[in-house]
């Protein structure tokens, strides 16, 4: 239970245990460098007023932060009454892509709450995501630690996935022409090519569900392997 203090008229709660600090707090928390911060953090005060609070008294009000020890996780996360899926693959391929772009915006820790966002928002929109990310600063700190470790779980799972498909051998001729150029278009490729392949618009693919792309992969990777072989058997004749 948090401990009920007053500073300057006015009723403070200050944690005593994780599950009593939001994610949003945990973000301020970790760029607070001074113990004024580290209360403007938890209580939404502001740092000037903070400032202002003998040290011995500010050093005592924020004892119980100072023994929180380790974060937690839990196993069976809820954020905002939503469960973690267990089953990402299932869906959209747009998912992943905005997930796996995250670690080269954001530091480790905001990153896990914006997955979080991307798995429990509404719809694959920026606005959906923004929506449900503002929710999960709001969440207990535990639950969504262990929300982002179910995710990115599952995540590298898919990645080990992803990693046992063959890489295509160019022939030198291939390689020669520059088709390796083509690698610096990333998912846009992939997506393309699939588009192509089922004349459909490229917006649909990512609407599709990443177990279905990853299935296009292999079968991708297995019919142009086929496909390069009987051209060479062919050629010898």
């Amino acid at each position: 239970m948090k401990t009920a203090i007053k500073i300057n008229g006015q009723s403070v709660e200050i944690p005593n245990e994780w599950s009593e600090v939001t994610f949003g707090q945990f973000l301020r928390l970790k760029d607070a460098d001074t113990d004024a911060k580290i209360l403007a953090a938890i209580t939404g005060f502001d740092v000037e007023l903070c400032e202002q609070i003998d040290a011995d008294y500010l050093n005592a009000i924020l004892l119980p932060i100072a023994k929180l020890g380790e974060v937690p996780t839990v196993d069976n996360p809820l954020i905002c009454g939503k469960v973690v899926p267990d089953n990402i693959g299932r869906m959209e391929y747009a998912r992943k892509i905005n997930c796996d772009s995250l670690g080269r915006k954001y530091d480790n820790e905001e990153a896990i709450g914006r997955m979080v966002a991307v798995y429990l928002a509404d719809g694959i929109e920026d606005e959906d995501i923004d929506e449900m990310y503002n929710k999960v600063l709001n969440e207990p700190l535990p639950d969504v630690i262990g929300a982002g470790k179910l995710l990115s779980d599952q995540l590298n799972k898919l990645r080990e996935s992803e990693e046992k498909i063959p890489s295509p051998q160019y022939e030198s001729e291939e390689l020669r022409a520059g088709i390796k150029d083509f690698a610096k278009y990333g998912v846009f490729g992939l997506v393309r090519g699939i588009a192509l392949r089922y004349g459909c618009k490229i917006e649909e693919i990512y609407n599709w569900s990443y177990n279905s792309v990853l299935l296009e992969l292999r079968y991708s990777s297995e019919e142009s392997a086929y496909q390069r072989k009987l051209n060479r058997i062919l050629s010898k004749k």
